[in-house]
């Protein structure tokens, strides 16, 4: 068999569900005669972001696989990879590459260029090495801190022929840690002995498909829980525990903790509160390299966080006797309490009628439409991840897909395709702002031609959120970087590359847009509601005020 045949195989054996790629990938027609799914995107930026978002929300057991043509195809993979290797997103990667006899030329090396941005990479020279390689990349994927690797098939690879009789290959399972017995017995202590702890969580939570032990653990610990961005969703946020990834309940209860917990995070501060001086750390997280990185880390657990949750909960069970500690309804109070004078402060931008839109009434709109059990929504990175992260209650594992320490413009459009391939029954939702629509927006045509219906909202304040002409501090005087809102319609964008595409200007007509928007996808099309926003630039804080107090607005 040919090379191209042996990978797809290969491919196949491993459950890989469908492979994303831009043309002209030689590969391409052995997916398709091996039974696999090619999905066509219109930039090698979006069929990268469909294989990662596709890993991210598979509950750890699949990895997502994106091509591109040879050299110049491959340079516009760097933006994508950087992201999903500094998100810890496990992909594979596979470029195509030039003829071996051309290496000594000036042509594009990515086993060598983009090897800053992989957990490994490599060069298959040859149909013979294909097995053996692509055991190697599934096992570097599946075991120990992840990462994309990358695979560069070279012609010669791709073309060369292999003898069926040594074409030999068995799936890789990839292997994960439990935590030493000792560090546990010390953290399960640190955290029954703590006056206040707090539990700060990451997606390495959500990679182990560890939800229910996290729950359990927060019930024998009685301990407040807050969220990176990426592990948004990891637990449910309606909980009586849960403050979410920023605000006031947070300020709260980071602010005042004696022990923070990282549990499957670097804790980086990326996008979230950072952690105060003074405070005594304890890390779990699946390798070594985020110890004492960030933090003077006290205690620590090396493993993966479903098996060390599982530790930590039989521990503590045996060091209370199996009652864990009582339930702290005094805790649970001062929580809610804080929510609803943060809901009390906020809520006139919640439900404002002013004109042009504010965003933050959208959002609640939003919130008050959707099929909340149903549903799958991400963000756009800059101001729609501030607005979106700080008022969406996720109650859901991977009910929000939450991205971003290395961020690109555009990713929700893979993201969400990658949603409804996976979940094809749920509404899958991106929340983007004007500037997104400069990026990757073509791909709406992807989704309709793949029938893969998403609902796309744009928040358009003709002025790349706050980045636009009214932030005169960083652009020239009188520079207006895009058109006015009644010169640019994105929803006639949408209609002309065959969506539904409708446009709001009235804030009582945001609910009977989205309604109609959720028909369109119902019904299989694509569909995007713009809507014309003001420029709103207050989001909720990040960091812990100085001097704050809780009770205080």
């Amino acid at each position: 068999m040919r090379g191209g045949q042996a990978l797809a195989k290969v491919l196949k054996m491993e459950g890989t569900d469908f492979v994303s790629y831009y043309p002209s990938v030689p590969m391409a027609q052995d997916m398709v005669d091996e039974g696999l799914r090619v999905v066509t995107t219109r930039h090698e930026r979006t069929a990268l972001a469909m294989a990662d978002a596709y890993t991210r929300l598979s509950k750890g057991w699949k990895n997502g696989v994106a091509m591109c043509q040879i050299g110049w195809g491959a340079h516009n993979l760097l933006g994508g990879l950087g992201q999903a290797f500094d998100d810890l997103s496990p992909i594979l990667v596979i470029p195509c590459g030039y003829p071996m006899s051309r290496l000594d030329r000036r042509v594009w090396d990515s086993t060598t260029n983009l090897a800053c941005v992989t957990k490994w990479s490599a060069r298959i020279s040859n149909a013979n090495y294909i097995p053996d390689l692509a055991r190697i990349a599934f096992t570097r994927m599946r075991s120990g801190r992840p990462g994309p690797v990358l695979l560069e098939m070279m012609e010669d690879a791709i073309r060369g022929e292999i003898p069926d009789v040594d074409f030999f290959y068995e799936p890789v399972k990839g292997w994960k840690n439990q935590g030493n017995p000792r560090d546990i017995e010390v953290v399960s202590r640190a955290l029954l002995q703590a006056k206040s702890p707090f539990l700060f969580v990451g997606d390495g939570v959500l990679q182990a498909d560890a939800s229910e032990e996290l729950k359990e653990l927060v019930t024998l610990v009685q301990a407040p829980v807050g969220t990176s961005i990426k592990g948004k969703s990891a637990f449910p946020e309606d909980h009586p525990l849960s403050v979410g990834m920023r605000g006031r309940s947070f300020w709260m209860c980071m602010g005042r903790a004696d022990l923070v917990f990282g549990l499957g995070t670097s804790l980086s501060g990326s996008f979230g509160s950072p952690v105060p001086p003074g405070k005594t750390i304890v890390l779990c997280n699946i390798g070594e390299y985020d110890i004492n990185l960030y933090h003077r880390v006290k205690h620590a657990v090396i493993g993966d966080a479903k098996y060390v949750l599982r530790q930590l909960i039989e521990e503590v069970k045996k060091q209370t006797g199996g009652r864990g500690k009582p339930r702290n309804t005094e805790l649970e109070a001062e929580i809610a309490r804080e929510k609803e004078l943060q809901l009390k402060a906020w809520m006139p931008k919640l439900i404002s009628n002013e004109k042009p839109i504010n965003p933050y009434r959208v959002i609640w709109d939003m919130m008050h439409t959707f099929d909340m059990q149903n549903l799958i929504i991400t963000h756009e990175s800059g101001n729609p991840r501030e607005q979106l992260t700080a008022f969406w209650e996720s109650t859901l594992p991977r009910s929000y897909l939450g991205w971003g320490q290395t961020t690109n413009l555009g990713f929700s459009w893979g993201a969400m395709m990658a949603a409804k391939l996976m979940y094809p029954e749920k509404l899958c939702v991106n929340w983007i702002g004007d500037a997104a629509m400069g990026h990757n927006s073509e791909d709406m045509e992807t989704a309709l031609r793949e029938k893969l219906p998403i609902l796309t909202v744009v928040s358009n304040n003709s002025g790349y959120a706050v980045y636009g002409p009214k932030e005169k501090t960083s652009l020239p005087k009188g520079l207006n970087v895009v058109s006015p809102s009644s010169v640019i319609s994105y929803a006639v964008v949408a209609e002309g590359l065959g969506c539904y595409g409708e446009r709001v200007e009235e804030p009582d007509e945001i609910i009977p847009a989205l309604k109609r928007g959720i028909k369109e996808v119902k019904a299989g099309k694509p569909a995007l509601i713009e809507v014309i926003t003001s420029h709103e630039t207050n989001t909720v804080s990040t960091r812990i005020p100085i001097g704050y107090k809780p009770g205080e607005i």
